[in-house]
């Protein structure tokens, strides 16, 4: 069974795609290049940086919203959490029932 949507969930290290996403992304982009159709997903983005600036988070944002649009995918939502360095800071914001009602959404 395949899936229908697919979320991508991801700290941002030095303002970019972690490695282990990358090579998500790259295996996804081999069955493109051999030919599979995998139109008509949806995707999310749930990410999180220690930074308070949304900003920050562009650098994962945006390559993320182009490559649902070259898989020609719909992008559901994305969850931005600011300000997340410290163990336990997470819960100190709304991103986990704000990524609960995404999933829910989903």
């Amino acid at each position: 069974m395949e899936a229908d949507a697919i979320v991508f969930t991801m700290p941002v290290y030095w303002y970019s795609i972690p490695a282990q996403i990358k090579g998500v992304i790259d295996r996804i982009y081999s069955l493109v290049v051999g030919g599979k159709d995998i139109s008509g997903k949806e995707c999310a983005l749930i990410t999180c940086c220690e930074e308070d600036d949304l900003s920050v988070m562009d650098g994962v944002r945006i390559p993320m919203e182009r490559m649902c649009a070259l898989n020609k995918w719909k992008m559901v939502g994305e969850v931005l959490v600011p300000g997340v360095l410290n163990v336990g800071d997470v819960a100190k914001t709304d991103g986990c029932e704000r990524a609960a009602a995404l999933a829910d959404a989903i």
